[in-house]
């Protein structure tokens, strides 16, 4: 099975300068394994890659904003992607923090049903009522053991596909179909109070140096259901709930900059479960990238 390198690592970390050094010098293709970075016009609030060097990367820029996209279909796009640049004789990594869209590229995804959305409605309130997580205990006790209590995102996702097919997401989880790559995981590893420092600096740009305001006022014109699924998305909540006056601007760069805090934990948490794990620091991981990177045609000697 061919081995596919992957860096990984908490929000702010640097992954994306070192990705795109490591393709402009290896000649490699990146493909985005962030599933905010799949989303048009979405720039500032998502860190993603400059104008100039997105050219580098495959699977940025292909959703439009309050678009609902799966990991599965993520996972599906993903490896056609691969298969594509592998045909090329070129290198080629994954770059992101979406650890769902890694598990259901490298170990393996099961068919999505279709979720109306008004069951989707219907799991979401549920979940934040606490009722989901008994309805779990006693339809699909298997996952309820692997799902914290106050996940709420998990239990909602569980009971739309209980809901919607009448069958619990265990039992699809056992018809996922065998995965044809492998990943090999480089974790970008920096001190918390690095990172936290990194984290803070990075809200106040978005807000006062990059036009993170002005790129969700567009957006907001654009498409007017971004009110409520901007919301979903970490950058654009502050940002629009400063422009509905709900706090001021420094306020919104301290609540921006908390939230990027409590996703770090969940991500360092959750990034653990991906073996084979190589865990570097940001010095190291483009040394260490560059090695896995040098076994593949077309890489430079």
């Amino acid at each position: 099975m061919r081995e596919i390198p992957v860096l990984v690592g908490p929000t702010a970390s640097g992954k994306t300068e070192i990705a795109v050094k490591l393709a402009e010098e290896m000649g490699a293709v990146v493909v985005n394994a962030d599933s905010r970075k799949l989303y048009r016009h979405l720039d500032v609030g998502t860190a993603k890659p400059p104008v100039e060097y997105r050219y580098l990367y495959r699977l940025l820029d292909i959703l439009k904003p309050c678009e609902e996209f799966s990991a599965h279909a993520w996972a599906r796009l993903a490896e056609r992607e691969i298969d594509e640049v592998l045909r090329e004789g070129r290198p080629v990594f994954l770059e992101g923090a979406s650890v769902l869209y890694l598990r259901a590229l490298f170990f393996g995804f099961f068919p999505q049903p279709d979720i109306p959305e008004e069951i989707r409605e219907r799991a979401k309130a549920l979940a934040e009522s606490g009722e989901g997580y008994r309805i779990l205990t006693e339809r699909d006790p298997e996952t309820a053991e692997k799902v914290h209590p106050h996940d709420l995102y998990r239990i909602s996702r569980a009971l739309e596909i209980l809901l919607a097919t009448g069958k619990p997401i265990s039992w699809w989880r056992k018809q996922k179909e065998t995965p044809k790559y492998r990943g090999v995981f480089v974790y970008v590893d920096v001190p918390r109070e690095v990172l936290y420092r990194r984290i803070e600096e990075r809200a106040r740009r978005m807000f006062l140096e990059e036009g993170l305001i002005e790129e969700t006022r567009k957006v907001l014109e654009m498409y007017p259901c971004f009110r409520e699924w901007g919301k979903k998305v970490i950058a654009y909540r502050q940002a629009i709930e400063y422009l509905e006056g709900k706090y001021d601007l420094e306020t919104a760069i301290r609540k921006k900059a908390k939230a990027d805090k409590v996703l770090s934990r969940r991500q360092r948490r959750f990034m653990r479960s991906l073996k084979p794990l190589i865990v570097v620091s940001r010095e190291e991981a483009y040394e260490r990238m560059k090695e896995l990177l040098a076994g593949f045609p077309g890489s430079p000697v």
